[in-house]
């Protein structure tokens, strides 16, 4: 397969023929042609059979991003393959009976350094995790694992990040010191120079009948000196308005706040917050949902079920950037 010379020729062939709403979204071609340039890195895929999995990884190794090893149903693999017009001579297959089986042989090939990075297919996030938190493979790199959405919208400058909105249901302040760790490190990957992490509420002040905005107000208060270390700037609690619009953040007396009106990591206090945060910019506003877990030895591509084939590709190139050693400073327990 050949891959992408040229800035015309990649944003061309992102954009196929399509007769529904999936025309709509787009795959940054900034971040493909970045994830090229760090050459093909070996992704395993896990219940691969499935048609949109299948494109999203023929589009990231025709781009040069991958080179793709597909576990599940061998019959199924190669149907959709042929569906899709590519021989089933070009792809590594590798045999697995069920979700639980397809998980473990795909956590196995990460354990055994096959793999650099690990894509979730059909099945379910559960299934695939049990795999990758399994003590004896020694996949484990942090003391708690996140999930970050970088949020890609038509016309905006950058991409807005969102955590964590798939993985962790209510964490807890040292869930949520891994949580903002990991969201830094996906914003230096995208080249956000100093990220403003706003800690989400529906206030901006701090009420004893809303929990969040007391755990937001004692994060930001916490985790101020790491972020200034790291070039960031931190604050909570931050209604969404407050944290999004430089004119809320004005009508609200917060024009000296560091983060309001211009945040690029939204912090949200559950997981349904985020879940509903994130499908709404992507039913209602079209935004590609670049979706990645960090905290496992290597970066594991998970997205929606749902998504758009673009928000796989681009989930696949986000986690190429991100697919170096991790850091010490994940092995920090913060107590």
């Amino acid at each position: 397969m050949q891959t992408v010379q040229t800035h015309a020729s990649l944003t061309a062939t992102l954009h196929p023929p399509q007769h529904d709403a999936r025309g709509q979204y787009a795959c940054p071609p900034h971040l493909l042609l970045r994830a090229a340039a760090c050459g093909q890195q070996p992704m395993v895929v896990a219940a691969a059979a499935a048609s949109d999995v299948l494109q999203a990884v023929q589009w990231a190794t025709a781009f040069g991003l991958i080179t793709p090893i597909l576990v599940g149903n061998p019959t199924a693999i190669r149907e959709s393959l042929t569906d899709l017009g590519e021989p089933d001579s070009a792809y590594k297959i590798v045999p697995a009976i069920g979700e639980d089986q397809a998980a473990e042989i795909a956590a196995d090939l990460v354990a055994a350094g096959e793999a650099r990075i690990l894509m979730k297919g059909h099945l379910h996030t559960d299934t695939l995790m049990r795999a990758v938190l399994d003590g004896s493979r020694g996949l484990r790199r942090a003391a708690r694992l996140s999930h970050v959405f970088a949020m890609h919208m038509p016309g905006a400058a950058r991409e807005l990040l969102i955590t964590d909105a798939a993985l962790n249901i209510a964490p807890d302040a040292r869930t949520m010191t891994f949580i903002v760790r990991h969201a830094i490190e996906v914003a230096a990957a995208l080249r956000i120079d100093h990220p403003r992490i706003a800690m989400l509420s529906a206030t901006e002040t701090i009420n004893r009948a809303m929990p969040s905005s007391i755990a937001a107000d004692a994060f930001a208060r916490s985790f101020r000196d790491e972020a200034e270390s790291k070039n960031c700037s931190i604050s909570g609690p931050l209604a969404l308005d407050v944290a999004l619009s430089a004119a809320a953040a004005a009508l609200k007396g917060l024009t000296h706040d560091a983060v309001a009106g211009q945040a690029d990591i939204l912090v949200v206090p559950n997981i349904e917050t985020g879940n509903a945060l994130f499908k709404i910019l992507v039913h209602l506003l079209h935004a590609t949902a670049i979706g990645v877990v960090l905290g496992a030895a290597v970066p594991i591509v998970l997205t929606s079920r749902a998504d758009p084939v673009e928000a796989k590709l681009a989930s696949i190139a986000l986690a190429c950037l991100l697919s170096s050693p991790a850091p010490l400073e994940d092995f920090v327990d913060p107590g």
